[in-house]
C-alpha cells in the first residue's frame, strides 16, 4: 500500500496545515501548543523531503508559496476527510448532533430554509448549520471537495457527473413585477412590455430560454438594459423604479402583499424555475441525511 511505502509523517503536514491557516507560525504554536521550534523544524523537514520552497518568511507573517498553495488544497481535503469520516462513525439516529453544511443561492434560502431549519432543529436541538451562498461554481467546488454535504441550485446542477445524485425538489412560478408607477403605466398601456425597460437575471439558464422562445411567440421583443446577478439586486432596482422584473415570484412574494411590489399580469404562461439538490450519498452524516430527507419532503408540498 503507497501510503505506507511512502512512510508519511501526518505530523509534518499537521504544522503544515496550521501554519499555512494561520499565517504565522507563533500563531499556529499557541493553536497547536507545541513549541516554535518544533514546529519550524518539521516544516524544514517537509520542504526537504519534497524538494521545494513551500513558505516565503517576513517580519509580521509567512505566505505560501505556488507549490505550498498546491500543497494545502490536497492536505486540506485529506483532513476534511478524516473529520468527515469520525464524524460519520460517531453519530447516532437517536442523537443527531453533526454539522449540516448547504450550499444554496441566498434569494431562494430565504423562503426555503428558515421555517424547516426551525421545525427539524425543534426535533433535533443539537443538530448545527453551516449556510454558504456564493457563485455556483464555488459551491460546486466545495461540494465536490466535501466542504459541503449538499447544494440546492437551478436545475440541472450536473450533466455528466454520475458519482453524485442529484434528485428535483420544486417547480416555481415565475413573474414580470414592478413598483406601483410601473404597473399603473403597464395597465394604461394595454399590458404591453415593450414599453418598458426589462431586468433578467444572467442568460444560460433553462427558465430564462424558455421566456426568450415563449416572448418570440408572441412577438415580444423586450428591452433589456439591465441585467442582474442577483435576484436580490433586481428587487432594490425595481423598488428604485429604474425598470420592470422577471424572477421567482417567492422570492418577491413578502413585497407582493405588502404592497412593495406588483405582479404584472400577462396573457401567457411564464416558465417555471426548477430547483435541485445535489449530494454524494456515501458521504453524508446521520445527521445530514436526516434533514436532507425532511427538507425535500418539505419541499414537494410547495406549491408551483
Amino acid at each position: 500500500m503507497g501510503i505506507f511505502e511512502n512512510e508519511l509523517d501526518f505530523n509534518k503536514y499537521r504544522f503544515f496545515y496550521a501554519v499555512a491557516e494561520c499565517k504565522s507560525f507563533s500563531k499556529a504554536t499557541e493553536y497547536l501548543h507545541v513549541s516554535q521550534p518544533a514546529i519550524s523544524y518539521a516544516i524544514k523537514e517537509l520542504e526537504s523531503q519534497l524538494e521545494t520552497k513551500l513558505f516565503i518568511r517576513n517580519n509580521k507573517n509567512v505566505e505560501l508559496t505556488e507549490d505550498g498553495e498546491k500543497l494545502l488544497y490536497y492536505v486540506k481535503s485529506a483532513f476534511d476527510n478524516l473529520v468527515m469520516g469520525e464524524r460519520i462513525i460517531k453519530e447516532h439516529d437517536d442523537d443527531l448532533t453533526g454539522i449540516i453544511r448547504i450550499g444554496i443561492y441566498s434569494h431562494i434560502a430565504l423562503f426555503m430554509l428558515p421555517k424547516v431549519m426551525k421545525e427539524f432543529n425543534k426535533k433535533y436541538p443539537k443538530a448545527k448549520f453551516y449556510i454558504y451562498s456564493t457563485s455556483n461554481v464555488e459551491m460546486l467546488e466545495k461540494l465536490r471537495n466535501r466542504e459541503l454535504d449538499f447544494v440546492v441550485l437551478q436545475y440541472p446542477i450536473f450533466v455528466s457527473e454520475t458519482n453524485l445524485n442529484e434528485d428535483v425538489l420544486c417547480e416555481l412560478k415565475t413573474c414580470f413585477f414592478g413598483d406601483k408607477k410601473h404597473y399603473d403605466l403597464y395597465c394604461k398601456n394595454h399590458n404591453k412590455l415593450n414599453n418598458f425597460s426589462i431586468i433578467l437575471p444572467m442568460r444560460g439558464y433553462s427558465d430564462i430560454n424558455k421566456l426568450e422562445e415563449t416572448l418570440k411567440k408572441h412577438n415580444l421583443l423586450l428591452k433589456n438594459d439591465f441585467t442582474s446577478y442577483t435576484t436580490e439586486l433586481t428587487i432594490e432596482l425595481v423598488k428604485e423604479g429604474i425598470g420592470v422584473g422577471w424572477g421567482v415570484k417567492k422570492c418577491i412574494q413578502k413585497e407582493l402583499n405588502d404592497g412593495l411590489l406588483y405582479e404584472l399580469p400577462v396573457d401567457f404562461d411564464t416558465p417555471v424555475t426548477k430547483f435541485s439538490v445535489a449530494y454524494d450519498k456515501a458521504f453524508l452524516n446521520d445527521t445530514t441525511s436526516k434533514f436532507l430527507e425532511f427538507f425535500k419532503e418539505k419541499m414537494k408540498k410547495m406549491n408551483k
